[in-house]
């Protein structure tokens, strides 16, 4: 099969675009919750002294199709992220959502370096 019909069997209920935006959108209200007064510390704290979210860059690394994994018996995608501080282009880690072939959240991964 081509990578095109693939494409359209699998992003059927919800485009790939879609699934990029709804993790990057995620990841932004996660962070700038975390960075607020009234987030999560203990989430603050895992990032370099003194950062705020404009330091960072969030950069698309990969959109992945699984037809089976250990986890999920169907089909799932998962969309990762890179994390960058944007001085010095440093990767602190990767964040991800993995979906069901309905485009439904089913995980949420996020891993600091």
């Amino acid at each position: 099969m081509e990578k095109e019909a693939i494409e359209t069997l699998v992003f059927a209920q919800k485009s790939k675009t879609e699934l990029i935006d709804e993790t990057i959108i995620s990841l932004q209200s996660l962070l700038y919750e975390s960075f607020s007064n009234k987030g999560q510390q203990n989430l603050k704290n895992e990032f370099p002294t003194n950062t705020h979210p404009d330091d960072l860059r969030i950069k698309l690394d990969n959109v992945v199709i699984y037809i089976e994994s250990l986890n999920s018996p169907g089909l799932s995608i998962e969309v990762i992220l890179d994390i960058f501080l944007r001085q010095n282009n440093f990767e602190l880690g990767t964040y991800s959502h993995i979906f069901n072939e309905d485009g439904n959240l089913i995980d949420e991964l996020l891993v600091i370096n």
